[in-house]
C-alpha cells in the first residue's frame, strides 16, 4: 500500500533538492522532522539561498563587502521538541536566520504547522504540538 504522506514527503525533499542544488549537493541527513515544519524549512532555505546570491553579487559587481560562502546543509533534524539545522558555510546573517527558524518552530506543531508548545518529558519523547495532536498522537 502506498503511503500519501510518504510521498508528499518525498516530493517535498526532491524539490527542495531542485530548487536549491548547490544547499543540498553534499550527502546530508535528509528531513528528519515532521510535515509541520517543512514551510518553516522551505521559507528559511530560500532566504538562506537569497542572502547568499545577493551579497556575493554586491561583492562581485560592485566590489563591496564580503563574498558569503555557500551554505551546504548536513543534517535536518527534530531533538528535544526544537529543530535542529546543521550546515556549513554562510555568515552572521544566516547564522541569525537558522536560530530564527528554530526558535519559530519551537512555538509550531511539529504535525500540522498550527500553533503547538513543547509537550513530554519525564521519561517521554519530546515533541512540539498542537492540542490536537498532543491528544492524538501518530495521526
Amino acid at each position: 500500500m502506498i503511503d500519501p504522506e510518504f510521498d508528499e514527503y518525498e516530493a517535498f525533499v526532491k524539490g527542495m533538492e531542485a530548487k536549491f542544488p548547490e544547499m543540498f549537493a553534499s550527502p546530508y541527513g535528509g528531513f528528519a522532522v515532521g510535515k509541520g515544519w517543512l514551510p518553516i524549512l522551505e521559507k528559511l532555505c530560500d532566504n538562506i539561498q537569497s542572502h547568499i546570491d545577493w551579497k556575493n553579487e554586491q561583492y562581485h559587481k560592485y566590489n563591496r563587502g564580503e563574498p558569503v560562502t555557500q551554505v551546504t546543509v548536513a543534517q535536518i533534524k527534530e531533538k528535544f521538541g526544537g529543530l535542529r539545522f546543521y550546515y556549513d558555510g554562510g555568515d552572521e546573517q544566516i547564522y541569525g536566520m537558522v536560530r530564527m527558524a528554530e526558535s519559530w518552530a519551537s512555538v509550531v506543531c511539529e504535525e500540522c504547522g498550527s500553533v503547538g508548545k513543547s509537550r513530554g518529558g519525564g521519561g517521554e519523547w519530546i515533541r512540539t504540538l498542537c492540542d490536537i495532536h498532543y491528544k492524538q498522537p501518530d495521526q
